[in-house]
């Protein structure tokens, strides 16, 4: 990059986004970009993903976080597909509720970071398994939308 690059050049070309999934509350899961410009850029970005106010997170294994609703136990409806794929992980985990953003996170600073390539194989997987068990290809091609 040169040096008279503008930021918003920069910005353009994905240096200052961070790519995640989401999974929406019908168990779709989608591909997502957050501007990632500022911290607070950042926040609104995830809280609109979300679709809340406040937000929390729910660690998985491979430095991989779930950010959901703070409030969705009150204002959302329950998620099976992210219950199932956190269970996974967490088995006394309770039910949760409304949209999930899911995204890397560095484990030397805590920073949220894109998920890699790697994070993003694992995610998948954990969702196949918990969505008709995997075994239907079509069913989940039809709600698969990462690109």
């Amino acid at each position: 990059m040169g040096c008279c690059q503008s930021r918003h050049a920069r910005h353009r070309n994905g240096e200052h986004m961070l790519s995640g999934v989401r999974i929406d509350l019908d168990g779709t899961i989608v591909a997502v970009k957050i501007d990632d410009t500022t911290s607070a850029q950042r926040v609104a970005g995830m809280k609109e993903h979300i679709g809340c106010a406040l937000f929390d997170v729910i660690r998985l294994p491979e430095n991989i976080d779930v950010w959901v609703d703070d409030e969705g136990l009150y204002r959302s409806e329950h998620n099976p597909e992210l219950t199932g794929m956190v269970r996974l992980h967490q088995p006394d985990w309770d039910a949760v509720f409304g949209r999930g953003l899911v995204l890397g996170v560095n484990p030397s600073t805590g920073d949220t970071v894109s998920l890699s390539l790697d994070q993003m194989a694992s995610v998948v997987a954990w969702w196949r398994t918990v969505t008709t068990g995997g075994n239907n290809p079509a069913a989940l091609r039809r709600r698969l939308t990462l690109v």
